[in-house]
């Protein structure tokens, strides 16, 4: 079934090529749980010509030896990249996510200039950018791009409530653990009101603006920018859940907690000193190695949002000297 399913989408793709003119979509993949990279959903945009058909990817990177370090401290490189449909159909598949497509409402010079841009970005002395998870990132740079190439934009009023890490949470619901570590290392800017402007750091909420927004020609006539929409995946019945770790934080923390108290007893009545000292030396190692990386966010990384974090109050790098470190 899903073999067929993967025909239909190919084929729907490819028919796209069909158009004389140049005609530029956006191209939107919903939150996914296939992998950690997976789960804030992602943003493409697809230009065909008469002969051609190609997909623009911001969300390209290089999983290096120092890949883990660079992310850490903010040092990160993403590029822009193309990809064929039958490559897009296959990554749609493997998500098993909403996939919408929005034919945008361009006129030729418009559309033209869009695929030119992307042309251009896409030149080996352009294509790499620094990225940033909440200011430049794959669903920011077609924005940004798109608004550069046509005429005024304007999207309609949310008036968004949410803070950076209400979005985070939201979207790491079948994650738990993510939303712990997430937790942990982002500071207390993450918990500022979001403007309305920057909400559109998310895919679906980039894909959610676009659908209203409208554009204004010099003349002064407005047009809805979408044109149409499309939905090219509905997700499939899962053979199996892939769950998060086994053991939840609450499970842990009820745990640790239960672990904390026995020490203290046994601590109290001076028996099975060996296992206080252990409990205690371990407890403060883990406390000490999490404050270190929650430090170097703080201040050295060039990671938004991370500083100033008041974890360290709870969690630093002087709990290593307890440890016996």
């Amino acid at each position: 079934m899903k073999h067929k399913l993967l025909s239909i989408l190919l084929f729907t793709l490819l028919s796209l090529v069909a158009s004389a003119k140049t005609t530029v979509y956006l191209l939107t993949t919903y939150p996914s749980d296939r992998e950690v990279y997976t789960v804030w959903g992602h943003t493409a945009l697809l230009v065909t010509t008469d002969s051609t058909s190609v997909v623009y990817n911001y969300g390209v990177f290089e999983f290096s030896d120092d890949f883990i370090y660079k992310f850490v401290s903010g040092q990160t490189d993403y590029c822009l990249d193309t990809d064929s449909p039958q490559s897009v159909a296959n990554e749609l598949v493997w998500k098993n996510s909403y996939a919408y497509l929005h034919e945008l409402n361009l006129t030729k010079t418009e559309a033209e200039r869009v695929h030119a841009a992307l042309l251009l970005n896409a030149k080996p002395e352009n294509k790499v950018y620094r990225y940033k998870f909440f200011s430049d990132n794959c669903a920011t740079r077609p924005r940004e791009l798109l608004e550069r190439c046509i005429g005024e934009v304007k999207y309609m009023p949310i008036g968004n409530t949410e803070s950076y890490r209400d979005k985070v949470h939201a979207l790491c619901v079948s994650m738990p653990w993510l939303r712990v570590g997430i937790d942990l290392c982002l500071g207390s800017g993450a918990d500022e009101v979001i403007p309305d402007a920057m909400v559109t750091f998310l895919p679906v909420e980039l894909m959610k603006q676009v659908e209203s927004a409208t554009v204004s020609d010099p003349s002064g006539a407005t047009r809805p920018l979408v044109k149409s929409k499309m939905e090219m995946w509905h997700p499939q019945p899962k053979k199996f859940v892939s769950g998060d770790f086994p053991v939840s934080p609450v499970k842990t923390g009820v745990l640790l907690l239960s672990l904390a108290l026995l020490s203290l007893v046994f601590a109290w009545r001076n028996i099975c000193v060996a296992y206080v000292r252990a409990f205690g030396a371990t407890l403060f190692f883990v406390f000490g190695l999490t404050g270190m990386l929650i430090f170097f966010l703080s201040f050295f990384s060039t990671h938004e949002c991370t500083f100033p974090n008041f974890n360290l109050m709870w969690t630093n790098p002087l709990h290593l000297v307890v440890a016996g470190i």
